[in-house]
């Protein structure tokens, strides 16, 4: 399956930030202590070759990380190497496992991240042991590794809901859009997962803009939403499909399942109080199945607007199946 653009993002600036670590790092560092061990300049060197490769090649590096956070191990690895090689500067070189740590949870990857925080744990602790490093100092700074992960997790998590929302959300009725829509729809194709797709369309909509104005065509739309809302199960996408047409999928759904749902919020909204002042605004609906009305996407979508358009042809406010 092909990464979600999010995803490629992640994947592509990781390296950059693992470069321009080596890069400002190691000099500084070597400069800075002429008495640093030979086996540590080694060290050094493979982890910026390690870099210019994960960056030059972006595609391994996607596919490293495609299943498991092979590249991060490798982080990990090398920043243990550092820490065993130079007993001085253990205790400060440890605070680069927060690397690791921090770009595998910034891909939202809660398991990853945990077990990346406890493998950089043990291996500070392995290392301490083997250096006489002291063990309070470490467990004091594995208990910031744990709380630097949880918490740079939830930011993320935060981060991930409010962009998915503002991405697959209609702003006016908060149903999902016509994007989220598109995506639901390939997905169940793609799975071979039967569903049936109601299309509905507002009648009469267009003279409720032109003559009580844009605000009262938006409460409408509103109303609308909430009352599909109520009518449908959790399973089922609810979608505004277009300006002021809907879309409904029902997973798993007959067409005569769909139909009573199709009916049920027709009448729902025919004898809702709220409509009273809009008497003209009614639904028609058009039904088609997947795949017994067509094995596309395509298909399905012609199928389900043909029978809506067969609906409106019958004086509206009617519900006609493909």
């Amino acid at each position: 399956m092909a990464l979600k653009n999010s995803e490629r993002s992640y994947f592509q600036n990781v390296p950059s930030l693992r470069l321009i670590v080596c890069i400002l790092f190691f000099p500084c560092f070597f400069l800075m202590d002429k008495n640093i061990p030979l086996s540590l300049y080694f060290v050094a060197i493979a982890f910026l070759l390690y870099a210019i490769l994960l960056i030059t090649f972006p595609t391994l590096n996607i596919s490293l990380n495609n299943s498991y956070p092979l590249t991060h191990l490798g982080d990990m690895l090398f920043i243990s190497l550092l820490l065993a090689f130079d007993k001085k500067y253990s205790l400060s070189l440890s605070l680069f496992y927060i690397i690791p740590i921090i770009t595998v949870s910034l891909g939202n990857k809660k398991l990853y991240t945990y077990l990346i925080t406890s493998m950089s744990s043990i291996s500070f602790i392995l290392i301490s042991i083997i250096n006489n490093v002291n063990l309070p100092s470490v467990i004091l700074q594995i208990i910031f590794f744990f709380i630097i992960s949880f918490y740079t997790l939830k930011l993320t998590e935060t981060f991930h809901k409010s962009y998915f929302v503002q991405a697959n959300q209609d702003t006016l009725t908060k149903i999902n859009n016509r994007r989220f829509f598109n995506h639901s729809l390939k997905s169940l194709a793609e799975k071979n997962i039967p569903f049936s797709l109601i299309l509905i369309d507002l009648d009469n909509f267009k003279l409720l803009n032109d003559t009580e104005g844009h605000y009262h065509g938006d409460y409408v739309l509103k109303i609308i939403a909430l009352i599909m809302k109520e009518c449908t199960r959790d399973s089922d996408i609810i979608s505004r499909f277009g300006g002021d047409e809907f879309a409904i999928i029902l997973p798993e759904s007959s067409k005569e399942t769909s139909k009573n749902i199709a009916e049920r919020i027709r009448n729902n909204v025919l004898v809702n109080p709220k409509f009273i002042p809009y008497s003209k605004v009614s639904l028609s609906m058009g039904i088609a199945t997947f795949p017994n009305d067509g094995d596309t996407i395509e298909d399905i979508l012609k199928k389900a607007d043909e029978a809506l358009y067969t609906a409106k042809d019958k004086g509206k406010n009617f519900i006609q199946l493909y």
